[in-house]
């Protein structure tokens, strides 16, 4: 060994130094998936650990998102992985996590009914530093928006809140907290909204300077991801008879398109937008329409091709189907028919499923 090494490992080792350093942790690498082989595709699989922010609109689909997360991060680690929401706005109810299908028994699942800066971060740091059971955690703060500071919850209404105090609290956290979340393999979602930029005069040429709202920077330093839920328009909404010209005709809403938009990425896909169809009405973790994203994929790796209202199975693909003891037709009409089949048979599903996730994993590697 070169002297180097042995002076660069000597440091390491002083006991006075291993409190202040992570070198002696071995990285756990994981992906969790997002509940969408949309979103998988373009996230490279899934999140890693370490920090992450889910951004945008109400109703734009952030936590129903961190939840279908947190469900898979259970799945991913069994018993040794717990996930503990902070419910900082109080809007998670019992229908959300039924629609989630996410495990809720003491051992796997908390939820901390606080909105105290200074007090969510301490039980954070807490439970990874003093982690006598080896869990793997999963944060959800939701959201960060909704957190106050210590100092200002027994002021006056009429009295101001101190200017960026939570960004500052925040920021300090993050400092203190990111590499040691990531290197011993723990994960942390921040929901928090849009925040928008408002013109200090409106009336001066191209809206005079720009002045932001307190907040936000820090965790768009230290995220991994940066996550950006976009407002729904009619045309992501999915009726009942697509077909009908008058929206009147078209029933009821049986669905809808989330759409995301990278603001930050680690794998390039800064700027691009994503999106995945919702299912209305299922429950246990199924909000997703795998179907149609399944259909999707097939069309785009060539295992159907539609001619006019006819799809065809690609032959190879029909060929290990039968080796596999699975029914599947050489036709069908139309993509209605298509997802009538694989709504109605789940080995099916799983099996095109399970093949556009290996060819995940071989893009991977």
């Amino acid at each position: 060994m070169s002297k180097t090494l042995d002076q660069i490992n000597k440091f390491l080792d002083d006991k006075d130094n291993k409190k202040y350093h992570f070198n002696h942790f071995n990285e756990d690498e994981y992906k969790i998936p997002s509940g969408s082989l949309n979103l998988d595709l373009a996230l490279g699989g899934g999140f890693p650990s370490g920090a992450h922010r889910f951004t945008g609109v109400n109703e734009g689909g952030k936590t129903s998102c961190a939840l279908s997360v947190a469900r898979n991060f259970q799945n991913h680690f069994g018993k040794d992985g717990m996930v503990v929401i902070v419910k900082s706005e109080g809007r998670l109810s019992k229908e959300m996590l039924k629609r989630s299908g996410i495990k809720t028994d003491p051992e796997s699942f908390f939820v901390l009914d606080c909105n105290i800066f200074e007090k969510v971060f301490e039980l954070i740091r807490d439970l990874v530093f003093n982690n006598e059971d080896g869990k793997k955690y999963m944060f959800i703060v939701d959201s960060v928006d909704a957190l106050c500071r210590m100092n200002d919850v027994d002021k006056p209404f009429s009295e101001s809140e101190q200017v960026a105090g939570g960004a500052l609290v925040t920021s300090v956290f993050l400092k203190k907290m990111v590499l040691p979340i990531t290197k011993m393999g723990h994960m942390m979602i921040l929901t928090s909204q849009v925040r928008v930029e408002v013109a200090s005069n409106p009336y001066a040429a191209r809206g005079g300077p720009k002045v932001k709202q307190a907040g936000g920077n820090a965790i768009k330093h230290y995220a991994n991801f940066i996550l950006e839920f976009e407002e729904r328009y009619n045309n992501d909404i999915m009726w009942e008879n697509p077909s009908a010209t008058k929206i009147e005709d078209k029933g009821d809403p049986i669905g809808h398109y989330c759409k995301i938009r990278f603001r930050k990425s680690v794998n390039e896909k800064t700027g691009a937008q994503v999106r995945y169809p919702i299912r209305y009405g299922r429950t246990d973790g199924n909000s997703v329409w795998k179907e149609k994203e399944i259909i999707d994929m097939m069309y785009l790796w060539g295992f159907i091709e539609k001619k006019g209202a006819w799809i065809s199975f690609d032959e190879e693909m029909l060929s290990e189907l039968k080796k596999q003891n699975l029914e599947c037709p050489e036709k069908i009409q139309g993509d209605q028919k298509l997802l009538e089949l694989l709504d109605n048979n789940g080995s099916l599903k799983d099996y095109f499923y399970n093949i556009i996730s290996k060819i995940f994993e071989n893009e991977k590697e």
